[in-house]
């Protein structure tokens, strides 16, 4: 995330959801982001008003291809791994590169105990198929475009993390596991992208 609007509405958001996953009223977004940083989320020349459209895009964009929060009918609810950026974010003193946060952990958990990651640890990476691509993701191939580039982002820096900072041999398999998905079915993830060859 380049600019600073889309940090700031997550820490708006980690204070509205009291550093739980429930879901967010847009317009208590919108105001909570105001109160917090009028400066930012002011409408032009009406400094005493909150400008919706600065929540709007970083929601639908780049929050969402990040894999911090979800969406559903204007409402949007803090993923694992949004509510522990939101918490960083709050109180950057509590940050540590050198441990997996709870968001990491659930993810590794949900890995190591999925039918592809044993498949692929038994040697049977063969036997593959993208759908085992797909719930290694966490997704379907019905998923929208920035919610599977979400969920891309979320596997990726879990596995990567864990493989760096625990040495746990299960999870530098998870790390092997996530590079053979995405080498054998990159064509998906460039499709996702919305990168075409030519």
């Amino acid at each position: 995330m380049r600019s600073q609007r889309p940090e700031r509405i997550l820490i708006a958001m980690g204070e509205l959801s009291g550093g739980r996953l429930r879901p967010l009223k847009y317009e208590d977004i919108v105001v909570k982001a105001f109160e917090l940083f009028p400066d930012e989320f002011a409408l032009r020349g009406y400094p005493k008003y909150p400008d919706s459209s600065d929540i709007h895009k970083p929601l639908y964009g780049p929050l969402k291809r990040h894999g911090y929060i979800r969406a559903n009918n204007k409402m949007f609810t803090l993923t694992e791994k949004g509510l522990a950026k939101a918490d960083e974010l709050a109180s950057p003193a509590a940050a540590n590169p050198d441990r997996l946060d709870r968001a990491d952990e659930a993810e590794l958990k949900r890995i190591t105990d999925s039918e592809t990651f044993q498949l692929f640890a038994g040697g049977e990476q063969a036997r593959l198929l993208d759908t085992d691509f797909y719930s290694h993701l966490g997704v379907t191939v019905r998923t929208s475009r920035n919610d599977f580039l979400g969920r891309l982002t979320v596997v990726q820096e879990a596995v990567t993390k864990a493989a760096r900072v625990q040495k746990d041999p299960k999870h530098i398999k998870a790390k092997e596991l996530h590079d053979f998905l995405m080498r054998k079915f990159a064509s998906i993830v460039e499709r996702m992208k919305g990168v075409t060859s030519g």
